[in-house]
């Protein structure tokens, strides 16, 4: 009832050398972006760091009107391990992008909306109905032409997104074992604000 996803942590994953836990994350959004369906995010609370990511990878976002969205990485000494500047920047342009990553403000689904986050806001009671009513929908639609459609969407960003991912995925790797990072971390846990060092 509370969140629709609040991104991930690194206690209790294994380690290795990119930092824990992202390749299966990276994996998801890949299936996201590559599966020639609709993808929807019913956001029924707070979409925060890796959360606020997932909605944006997916292709439609509806949202209930208590819901919140926010980029969290910078405040946590890090930010998304891929996909997720390509893809906000596409959707919001680049001073907004840039907004969102370096300030982190607190968005309602009211300002999502506005700024072309997210598509639609509803009533709480109303999230489930008018999820499954849009599904419904697309479900009953040209499937094959959505499928297309979606792999057509994607090309017109760039064909330069596979270097993109691996250059982010690489930045997020380095900047998981930094001093500001582990401090982050601690901050949040010990609810505090972060004393970061920068480089």
């Amino acid at each position: 009832e509370r969140f629709f996803c609040i991104g991930g942590r690194k206690e209790g994953l294994e380690d290795s050398t990119l930092y824990a836990g992202m390749l299966p994350t990276l994996e998801m959004y890949e299936s996201i972006d590559r599966l020639q369906k609709p993808v929807i995010a019913s956001v029924n609370g707070f979409a925060v760091g890796g959360g606020q990511v997932l909605q944006v990878m997916c292709d439609l976002t509806i949202a209930k009107e208590s819901a919140i969205f926010r980029q969290v990485g910078p405040m946590m000494g890090s930010f998304d391990a891929g996909y997720g500047t390509w893809y906000l920047e596409d959707l919001v342009g680049k001073k907004k992008a840039n907004e969102l990553w370096y300030l982190n403000p607190t968005l309602t689904a009211s300002d999502a909306l506005e700024i072309g986050l997210i598509n639609k806001v509803v009533p709480a009671a109303q999230l489930e109905a008018e999820t499954a009513k849009l599904a419904a929908r697309l479900a009953n639609g040209p499937t094959t032409v959505y499928g297309r459609t979606k792999a057509l969407l994607q090309r017109s960003l760039d064909n330069s997104l596979e270097a993109q991912l691996q250059r982010e995925a690489e930045a997020f790797s380095q900047s998981a074992t930094e001093p500001d990072f582990a401090e982050g971390i601690r901050a949040f846990i010990e609810k505090r604000k972060p004393v970061f060092k920068g480089s």
